[in-house]
């Protein structure tokens, strides 16, 4: 399977693939995932007092709506899927909450620059095997954000043996190439401008989930 910025282009473009998809996290293991995601993203906007807006993006069906607009922020949810927003939308319905809904390429945003306090990322960055392709990405982000920008990053390479062991036990094959060790990842967040202000693990050392909180350096505020 290719994990570049073309894959992404195409990713739940058909609305059983974004049910499917929205549904992964509500049930089996998974929940105990998106619990540790929604306890360590409430921890880190509870530390941003200053943040006041917020762009979600790949929000998928809008699993983080709620963490996001807490304490009133304004939440941009963009998705290049519009079925997947079709469905965020629902949630935001539900759960009473006002929010912009975009259908938008995460790498070519349709944003000015300095739109949002921060951005947003969860599970995009991982997907992406080079870096030069994930640097598209961050610079799109550094662009809209006006401070912060927290993304989520995957500590394959830690334990990487291990985890390959115990995925195979589960009859599962995985291939880590292109998967940056965590220093590999911290340099290319610095080569695009970024000062990394936090790593917050999602669970103990050996959850390969991690949040980087960044922020602009306040010279290029």
């Amino acid at each position: 399977m290719k994990r570049d910025i073309a894959s992404y282009r195409t990713r739940l473009q058909d609305q059983a693939a974004a049910g499917t998809y929205a549904a992964r996290f509500e049930r089996g293991s998974r929940r105990g995932i998106d619990r540790r995601e929604q306890r360590a993203v409430r921890r880190i906007f509870a530390q941003l007092p200053d943040c006041r807006s917020v762009l979600d993006v790949p929000s998928g069906a809008g699993r983080f709506l709620a963490a996001l607009a807490q304490n009133g922020r304004d939440v941009i949810e963009v998705d290049v899927a519009e079925e997947a927003l079709e469905l965020a939308k629902q949630r935001a319905a539900e759960l009473r909450l006002k929010a912009r809904f975009i259908p938008a390429d995460a790498s070519k945003l349709p944003l000015p620059d300095n739109t949002v306090d921060a951005v947003f990322s969860n599970r995009l960055l991982h997907h992406i095997t080079s870096a030069a392709e994930r640097a598209v990405f961050l610079r799109e982000f550094r662009r809209v954000a006006r401070r912060y920008v927290i993304v989520s990053f995957f500590d394959y390479r830690s334990f990487g043996s291990l985890r390959q062991f115990l995925k195979r036990l589960k009859g599962r094959r995985v291939n880590y190439t292109g998967q940056p060790t965590l220093a590999e990842f911290t340099e290319e967040l610095i080569r695009c401008a970024f000062r990394v202000r936090q790593v917050v693990p999602t669970g103990p050392a050996w959850v390969a989930q991690k949040y980087f909180v960044l922020e602009k350096p306040a010279e290029r505020l």
